[in-house]
Formats: structure tokens, C-alpha cells, sequence
């Protein structure tokens, strides 16, 4: 797949051959994640408590969902027919800048999540913020 242009001028003059880890996301979509945002995420796994069979179960689903890719000279990222299936992107996918990462979902799917989000979107800032006044 193509990564848009505005994403590309985002990474900068070296995005040509930036790596991504590509994981499943339990949101249910693709996650590209630059390696410094992945090396974020194995360090919080590390501390969690791996005699929690839950931690350890989770450590080894996030391994097994994920895998290495680099844009190409054209701006392509090559993702797995197994990452799309199991993110159900079919036909169109929807790409979204989320700080860190890029997300990658399928279109239908990514338009239903976000109308969902969106008429939580207020109750959720409160929550996550406080008063907005």
C-alpha cells in the first residue's frame, strides 16, 4: 500500500527506508509503529508482572501479530495478507495519523468507529480532562 504524502512529509527528508513494527491493534485495526514508540510499548509489557498468565498471553499475541516493514522508494509499505485479514481490510483502507503511529483500517469499518467515538467524544474529554469550561 501507498502511504499518503502528507504522512510521508511528516516523517521527513528520510522517509525513504523508515522502518515500522506492524501490529494488530486490539481496537481492530493495523498499527504502524516507528521504533521508538515500539520500544515504548515492549518496555511497558516488560514491566508487566509475567506471572500473570494474562501478561504473558498478551506478550505473545502482540509478538506473533507483528512484523517489520520499510517504505520503499515509491512510498510503499508491503503488510502482510495475514495482518489484513485479521483487520479485515478488504477493499479500502482508511489511513489515520494518531500521534505516534499510523493507523491503518478499513475504510467501512474505520467510518463506523469514528461516527461511535465521536458522540462520545465530549463525555470522554471530561472524564480524561475534567470540566471543559
Amino acid at each position: 500500500m501507498n502511504l499518503p504524502a502528507k504522512l510521508r512529509d511528516e516523517i521527513g527528508d528520510k522517509w525513504e527506508g523508515a522502518e515500522f513494527h506492524a501490529t494488530f491493534s486490539p481496537d481492530g485495526c493495523i498499527e504502524l509503529c516507528v521504533p521508538e514508540e515500539w520500544d515504548r510499548r515492549v518496555e511497558a509489557l516488560r514491566a508487566a508482572p509475567f506471572a500473570r498468565k494474562k501478561s504473558r498471553r498478551f506478550q505473545r499475541t502482540m509478538s506473533a501479530q507483528t512484523e517489520r516493514t520499510a517504505l520503499d522508494k515509491q512510498g510503499r509499505l508491503r503488510i502482510s495478507q495475514k495482518l489484513l485479514k485479521r483487520a479485515e481490510i478488504v477493499k479500502q483502507v482508511s489511513v489515520i495519523g494518531n500521534f505516534d503511529v499510523i493507523e491503518l483500517w478499513d475504510r467501512e469499518r474505520w467510518e463506523q468507529t469514528n461516527n461511535d467515538a465521536l458522540e462520545e467524544y465530549e463525555n470522554d474529554a471530561e472524564q480524561l480532562f475534567g470540566p471543559l469550561t
